[in-house]
């Protein structure tokens, strides 16, 4: 009989309880397999690169504080008296007068014992040269107020101002097909023809151009990159109708909305030799900080960097622009109730003319190291302290062949600009403090339009533009018109004046009545009113022939205060060679009796 094995039941617990162990492992190791090609599928590569670069736009370096920084010094000292005396001489005998953490607390600081420090310490902070490192954590720790202080000192570091993610700037899409799909979310109304003509034109160059050159192209000569003249053409035509459309206040939120800040940002750094793009860029940024509700956005964007560096541009243009950004943006600027500044004096330009052009100084003698490219900014506040530097700025053409928008015949009349000068200059707050004004040429005119429509206006704050305005100097201004835009009828039909060279022909009817209206606000308001006539002909380029663009009875009309007659031409009477010129020191006389309280009102001819 065969014999049977006895089996040891007591064992099969141990020995099933094994074989769970080990098959729920294996199971579970085959699960997480399967789970990791599963989301190996779902995560693109791109994706994991955007947050491996995400983690790089944040430095971890260890902050230094002041604490651990004056024990180090103090335990140095050894004699009490002797700590005593090095502290009583202040934060510098202790190595702190640059320490960028003892002087963020004073600038953040609002005891007034630290506001009086606030100056120094925001230059001592701006220009000091701190690695790129450490500059980088200072500009983590600066709040908005502080960066745009900062951006709007001179010769400041630019490494304190962070740039934008690196991940936001990864291009998506090209830049002008950017520009176009934002162009496309924005309602565009009959008011803003312009806009739309040059929507419409970059459109059609766009499609017209998708060839084999219109893509980048490398410079072996230069090691940089080519941009096509197609791709630069159809970037400032989306930047001119972008312009336009940006000084409203619905129109900038849809901009910012959609990403536009960034889309400038990079426009801005891929285009930074094009002048005419970084600066179109620069104005949309500008007109956009009229709105304080945009303001944090902007600084986000990393803009408040390229401001900065654009403030020191050798582009007056480029500077002028960035300056306006930044002071729409400095909160102590926008109370104009409560500045320092007692008299604001407003620049305006002529036809052809410009901020960045008609207010250079002369270049007759050479340009030296002393030369500037915008003399009432860099002169001005130096000679006499407290004044508001102010240029107005507008866009004139000679021909209608050469106007850039078919709503250019309405917005040219000297009454519409006029009105739109004006309400800009509310604003800013322009007629809460004395004004005195600078025309040349046509600017002088525009100049009078604007005080006679502000003298016929119900608003209260206007009115009393026209009644703070002490003084003006004008720079060969044709009261009664000039001969050289008086044109024959077949030079009419060949060259098509435009509608500024039509109002400014001699006998002209509107220059006829906007004469007698000022005139009459003359007598009705005590203002100073001083003449400078060119008596030298203009030479014009390329045809090399002599111009005398404003005759001297028509610069003379006006028959009240001081006449100067003065040999340059008309491009350099605004451009004075040095501070020592005849147009300067006159200017600086107007201001001081201005501020005395004692402006010439006689009449007084000089040759």
């Amino acid at each position: 009989m065969r014999k049977y094995r006895q089996v040891k039941w007591k064992n099969l617990p141990k020995s099933l309880g094994l074989t769970f162990l080990f098959g729920s492992g294996a199971v579970l190791a085959y699960e997480i397999l399967c789970l990791n090609r599963r989301f190996s599928s779902l995560l693109s590569d791109s994706a994991l690169e955007k947050e491996r670069q995400k983690g790089d736009c944040y430095i971890t370096i260890s902050q230094p504080t002041v604490e651990a920084e004056i024990n180090g010094v103090i335990s140095k000292f050894t004699d009490v008296e002797q700590l005593m005396e090095t502290l009583m001489k202040g934060p510098a005998s202790l190595g702190l007068d640059t320490n960028p953490w003892h002087l963020l607390r004073i600038l953040k600081s609002e005891l007034p014992s630290h506001a009086k420090e606030h100056p120094k310490a925001l230059k001592t902070l701006a220009t000091t040269n701190y690695n790129a490192g450490l500059s980088q954590q200072i500009a983590q720790a600066c709040d908005f107020k502080l960066s745009v202080k900062l951006a709007r000192t001179k010769n400041v570091n630019l490494n304190l101002f962070l740039r934008p993610p690196a991940y936001l700037l990864l291009p998506s899409e090209a830049i002008e097909d950017a520009l176009n799909n934002i162009l496309k979310k924005i309602p565009v109304t009959h008011q803003q023809t312009c806009a739309t003509y040059f929507f419409r034109i970059a459109q059609q160059i766009t499609s017209k151009h998708k060839d084999d050159e219109y893509y980048l192209r490398w410079d072996p000569d230069t090691a940089g990159i080519i941009h096509p003249r197609n791709i630069i053409q159809i970037v400032e035509l989306y930047l001119q109708a972008l312009l336009q459309l940006s000084t409203t206040l619905e129109c900038s939120h849809l901009m910012v909305q959609n990403g536009l800040l960034l889309i400038l940002w990079r426009i801005a750094n891929m285009f930074d030799k094009e002048v005419v793009l970084t600066t179109l860029c620069a104005n949309i940024v500008a007109n956009i900080s009229l709105f304080p509700q945009f303001h944090h956005q902007i600084f986000q964007s990393g803009w408040l960097g390229l401001l900065a560096e654009f403030l020191g541009s050798q582009y007056a243009s480029l500077n002028l622009a960035a300056g306006k950004a930044l002071v729409n943006m400095d909160q102590n600027h926008r109370k104009y109730g409560t500045m320092k500044w007692d008299m604001d004096v407003v620049f305006v330009h002529g036809l052809l003319g410009g901020v960045g052009w008609t207010w250079r100084q002369s270049d007759l003698l050479g340009k030296n190291a002393d030369y500037t490219d915008c003399w009432p900014r860099d002169w001005l506040p130096a000679d006499i302290p407290n004044l508001r530097i102010l240029g107005i700025d507008y866009v004139t053409s000679l021909s209608h062949w050469k106007s850039r928008c078919p709503d250019d015949a309405r917005r040219s009349t000297i009454t519409w600009r006029a009105d739109q000068v004006l309400l800009s200059l509310k604003l800013a707050g322009v007629g809460r403090r004395p004004v005195v004004w600078i025309g040349h040429s046509m600017g002088g005119i525009l100049l009078k339009q604007l005080l006679v429509n502000a003298s016929k206006s119900s608003d209260c704050e206007l009115q009393n533009l026209v009644k703070n305005t002490k003084a003006l100097l004008m720079l060969s201004v044709p009261h009664d018109g000039s001969s050289v835009a008086t044109l024959n009828l077949p030079a009419r039909f060949l060259l098509l004046p435009s509608v500024e060279v039509e109002e400014l022909r001699k006998g002209s009817s509107v220059l006829g009545n906007l004469n007698l209206e000022f005139k009459n606000l003359l007598s009705h308001y005590p203002i100073a009113v001083v003449s400078v006539v060119e008596t030298k002909p203009t030479m014009v380029q390329p045809w090399g022939i002599e111009v005398k663009f404003v005759e001297p009875n028509s610069a003379d009309l006006l028959s009240s205060g001081e006449v100067h007659f003065i040999p340059v031409d008309h491009y350099e009477i605004c451009k004075p060679l040095n501070r020592k010129s005849f147009i300067y020191q006159r200017l600086i006389k107007l201001i001081v009796g201005v501020r005395e309280g004692s402006p010439p009102k006689s009449l007084v001819q000089t040759n």
